[in-house]
């Protein structure tokens, strides 16, 4: 009798074994996340997003305007020559004002030199001016002579409480402009007016004995 207990014992043993190594062999256990999939060696990775390209200045190519006199109103001026002219020819210079502060309106005025002709555009006018924006504005010239001459350009910023004005001077080179020549030196001259010749300098010492 103890034998048979002790049998029957063993084989629900085995069972019971055998019963758990079933289940964790069919996946019984806890779930795995899925591993991720590996990458082709032909597959490039994703490019990473541009920034904008950033916008050029359309100034960038303008030469800067000095102002003159004391006055100091709230715009600046940019300008370029189209072309180096020639004496009687018609030759274009493109203005652009840009104005640091709003105003109602911007009074623009060419001033005429001697030798240069305005033929059009000595005045412009802009209303609701902004600050920030450019405001750009075309003079049609002509000069009789072949030179260096400095146009003179004002802007007057005009609000309902003031006028401030900034003169320019837009420097123009017509033809072929020589470069100065040094003058020679004077010679120096005795009190009768005649040139003194300068001598090579010697040296001196004591006599020789």
């Amino acid at each position: 009798m103890t034998h048979n207990s002790s049998h029957r014992f063993l084989q629900r043993t085995l069972a019971v074994g055998a019963m758990t190594a079933w289940l964790a062999a069919c996946g019984g256990g806890a779930e795995q996340p899925a591993p991720a999939p590996a990458q082709k060696a032909d597959e490039k990775p994703a490019a990473a997003a541009k920034a904008p390209a950033k916008v050029d200045d359309p100034d960038s190519g303008l030469a800067t305007a000095v102002a003159t006199g004391k006055t100091s109103a709230g715009v600046d001026l940019k300008y370029d020559v189209a072309a180096k002219p020639n004496p009687g020819q018609d030759f274009e210079i493109e203005l652009v004002f840009l104005p640091r502060v709003a105003a109602d309106a911007l009074e623009v005025e060419v001033t005429p030199i001697p030798g240069v002709t305005i033929v059009s555009g000595a005045t412009a006018r802009f209303e609701n001016v902004l600050a920030g924006e450019r405001y750009p504005a075309t003079v049609v010239a002509r000069a009789d002579g072949q030179g260096l001459y400095y146009l003179g350009v004002s802007a007057r910023m005009a609000t309902q409480v003031q006028a401030e004005a900034r003169t320019f001077s837009v420097p123009v080179v017509v033809g072929v402009v020589a470069a100065a020549e040094k003058p020679a030196a004077t010679p120096t001259q005795d009190a009768s007016g005649q040139p003194i010749e300068s001598m090579p300098a010697e040296e001196s010492g004591p006599p020789t004995q």
